[in-house]
């Protein structure tokens, strides 16, 4: 009778997301992990936001051979890919960059936080994480076609023999919980007032006074309509449910009045270009037509 029980487990995080959970990623292993999955009868079990790699207790004897192995140790490694197109859109662009690819190794991460390990060291995976695709590190960890279009990211579970005692264990040890954050995408958010309430006295406020907006006048769109053009100051989140209140309100005879009590927020769909301060921004295009 077959006996599971779990290995480990890794997750990716994404602040984008309103539980902070990535869903549809696959974690396809490398050639030599596959083959160490059949020799062991290893399975590798989706959960939400990641996988969970579990072993036969009844049949531990080839997995303790590899982890005992000290010439070559135990390494299970996964390419983790989407199939979600606007991924990239959604996640911090300081982690595009050619030529390179995150990679994070648990081998010499043991700190626990809240009973799991987080596989890099400042809050969120940088560049920093992010290694040459021509590194003999993946040698035999990307194909032809992969070293030109990489996956999201590449992970390397470690396996000592030690691990393999921990979850044996008659005190009910939990098993090792990997963990990778990704942080969102940050944009300037910009708003188009169009219709009847364009008018030279209105603004846009935060109440929560997290954002501030820059009235930038009249700007002429789609080659024919003029709108009263605002942005914010500074790079807000991209998030799947934001949680600003930003308001329409205008100022008229020392009276305040809102007009619109909850503006639309920004959207992945409608990201644009622009040069601010010199530099080329991405910047979210909202358009109020009212």
């Amino acid at each position: 009778m077959v006996n599971y029980a779990a290995l480990y487990t890794i997750t990716i995080e994404h602040g984008f997301y309103e539980d902070g959970v990535v869903r549809g990623l696959n974690f396809i292993p490398t050639e030599s992990t596959a083959r160490v999955i059949g020799n062991t009868g290893l399975l590798v079990k989706p959960v939400v936001g990641g996988v969970t790699v579990m072993y036969d207790k009844k049949d531990r004897e080839s997995l303790q051979l590899y982890a005992e192995d000290n010439t070559e140790p135990l390494n299970l490694v996964f390419k983790v890919v989407t199939n979600d197109a606007a991924f990239k859109s959604r996640t911090d662009a300081s982690l595009e960059v050619e030529s390179a690819v995150l990679f994070f190794d648990s081998s010499d991460r043991d700190e626990l936080i809240d009973d799991r390990i987080k596989l890099h060291d400042g809050k969120y995976a940088t560049m920093i994480d992010a290694i040459r695709l021509d590194s003999s590190q993946l040698a035999d960890v990307l194909s032809r076609g992969e070293r030109y279009r990489p996956p999201l990211l590449v992970v390397n579970i470690h396996v000592a023999e030690k691990d393999l005692k921990r979850v044996d264990s008659d005190n009910e040890v939990l098993p090792r919980h990997y963990y990778i954050r990704l942080k969102e995408r940050e944009v300037f958010w910009k708003y188009y007032l169009l219709g009847r309430l364009a008018r030279e006295n209105v603004y846009l406020s935060d109440l929560d006074s997290n954002a501030a907006f820059v009235f930038l006048g009249k700007e002429t769109i789609g080659g024919q309509r003029e709108a009263l053009a605002f942005r914010t100051t500074k790079k807000l989140s991209l998030k799947a449910n934001p949680n600003y209140r930003f308001q329409l309100r205008e100022k008229e005879n020392g009276s305040d009045k809102v007009l619109i009590k909850r503006l639309p927020m920004a959207q992945i769909a409608r990201l644009g270009r622009e040069v601010i301060d010199g530099r080329n921004e991405v910047v979210s295009e909202i358009y109020i037509n009212c």
